[in-house]
C-alpha cells in the first residue's frame, strides 16, 4: 500500500497504477513514459520524496505520461530492468525502455539526464516483453 503522500500524489495528478495487465499498452501510450517504482515507503522513505518530484518531472517534459507500478507487479517488473535501488523511475521512449534514475536526485540531474532517456536518437535498451 502506498503512503498517504503517494496516494495524494496519484489522486491530485491523475496518475494510474500500472499492472501486469496494462503494462504493455501503458508504455506505448505516449512518446515518453515514466514508471515510478516506489516499493514500500516505510522501508524506502525516499519514495515519498520522489512522489513529490514526479509530477514536476512530467510537467517539465511536455507529452510525458507517468504511472506508478502496482505493488504486486513491482518486483516482477523490476527484475527485467537494470536497477536494484529503490525508489526508481524507469523511462521509455515510444515503448522502448531507455534507462532509469534511482533514489532522489537534484533537479538539475533530472533535467540533464531525462532528455537522453526520451530522445529517439539514442540507442534503445532491448524491449521488455511480459
Amino acid at each position: 500500500m502506498p503512503s498517504a503522500i503517494i496516494e495524494n500524489m496519484l489522486k491530485n495528478n491523475d496518475l494510474p497504477f500500472v499492472t501486469a495487465d496494462n503494462y504493455s499498452d501503458f508504455i506505448k501510450s505516449a512518446d515518453a513514459v515514466v514508471l515510478f517504482f516506489c516499493e514500500n515507503p516505510d522501508r524506502y522513505p525516499e519514495s515519498n520524496d520522489v512522489a513529490m518530484v514526479l509530477p514536476e518531472i512530467i510537467k517539465e517534459f511536455p507529452g510525458m505520461r507517468g504511472g506508478i507500478v502496482e505493488r504486486t507487479f513491482e518486483r516482477e517488473l523490476q527484475s527485467q530492468f537494470d536497477f536494484t535501488r529503490w525508489p526508481a523511475l524507469a523511462f521509455f521512449s515510444k515503448g522502448q525502455y531507455r534507462g532509469n534514475m534511482t533514489g532522489i536526485q537534484n533537479w538539475d540531474d533530472y533535467t540533464q539526464q531525462i532528455p537522453a532517456f526520451i530522445n529517439d536518437s539514442t540507442t534503445a535498451i532491448p524491449a521488455i516483453n511480459l
